[in-house]
């Protein structure tokens, strides 16, 4: 009887068909409302909204809602965001983005002075030269003339770098090929990394000598113990991969206060089990806190089935 080998699943081209076309329904929908907005709304265009005179913060906010259709059926679908699919959608957003233009100045009857129509790029140019700040008594400025295309500019660069955040937030989602389905990720314990911080004054040498060492031997024990965790995970050693954590479970809080501790996490396909242990070294706390990968161990399905059960 020949062996049965498991090949990985071709890619659905229906899915990249659901991605895009999800993706610009959602587009549609927030230019719509951004229409919307400004049409039944005194001066409310969302798409001016600036931070600080030059971060489009409107733009990248309508870009994010017109992009979540791409992201929520990329990961329904299970379709994986490849460089060229990125590629497509950012053409498509700046293809949307003028298009949305376009079908606001055909909304409008447009004339010049002798009644001839005006044509769209004659519009566009002048709604950039048109381009004014707001004061505070809600009255407009002096237009800013040709250097209003340097803001129109930062418009569609803002709405085009926001309608890829959610695609590109996926590409560093651990994806499974076999099952093209994307991976969940799961803490598993902390373990430290470090001896709990202390003020030290600098005057004191020895102190600051005596300190170092100890953070030093801190490190080497918790890199110590990411191995061999690794070790007895990759081995597929249940019960010992269980009991190292569970020595440093009930220490959770304290660890969590280090300045640096280890996070591991249990990467898996929900389909068929592949995955692999994750490490990531954790300094800092609150908003100044990061996370790197520091070790990665690959695990059997039986293993990875048993400890995610």
């Amino acid at each position: 009887m020949a062996e049965m080998t498991l090949q990985p699943a071709a890619p659905a081209r229906d899915a990249r068909v659901t991605v895009l076309a999800s993706g610009l329904a959602t587009t549609a929908l927030a230019l719509i409302g951004v229409y919307l907005l400004a049409t039944n709304t005194e001066d409310f265009n969302v798409m001016g909204w600036y931070a600080n005179y030059v971060l489009p913060i409107g733009a990248l906010l309508v870009g994010l809602v017109a992009s979540s259709g791409y992201g929520i059926a990329s990961w329904l679908t299970g379709q994986k965001i490849t460089r060229s699919l990125l590629v497509t959608v950012l053409v498509l957003q700046l293809a949307a983005y003028f298009a949305g233009q376009y079908i606001e100045f055909h909304s409008h009857d447009y004339r010049f002075e002798d009644g001839r129509p005006v044509d769209f790029i004659t519009y566009f140019d002048f709604a950039a030269r048109s381009f004014a700040w707001q004061q505070k008594d809600g009255s407009a400025d002096q237009p800013l003339g040709v250097w209003g295309y340097l803001f129109k500019l930062l418009e569609i660069v803002g709405f085009c770098a926001g309608s890829v955040v959610a695609p590109l937030a996926l590409r560093a989602v651990p994806y499974c090929e076999s099952c093209q389905i994307y991976m969940k990720t799961r803490q598993a314990g902390l373990l430290p990394a470090s001896a709990p911080a202390r003020r030290v004054k600098k005057s004191d040498a020895e102190g600051q000598a005596r300190y170092a060492m100890e953070q030093e031997e801190a490190a080497n024990r918790g890199s110590t113990l990411l191995t061999t965790l690794g070790q007895r995970a990759a081995a597929g050693d249940v019960d010992g991969y269980r009991n190292l954590l569970a020595e440093h479970a009930t220490q959770s809080k304290e660890i969590e206060k280090l300045p640096t501790r280890i996070a591991v996490s249990v990467v898996r396909c929900p389909r068929c089990s592949a995955g692999h242990l994750l490490a990531k070294v954790r300094t800092g706390h609150g908003k100044q806190q990061t996370e790197k990968p520091i070790a990665r161990y690959e695990l059997t399905p039986t293993f990875v089935r048993v400890v995610s059960g």
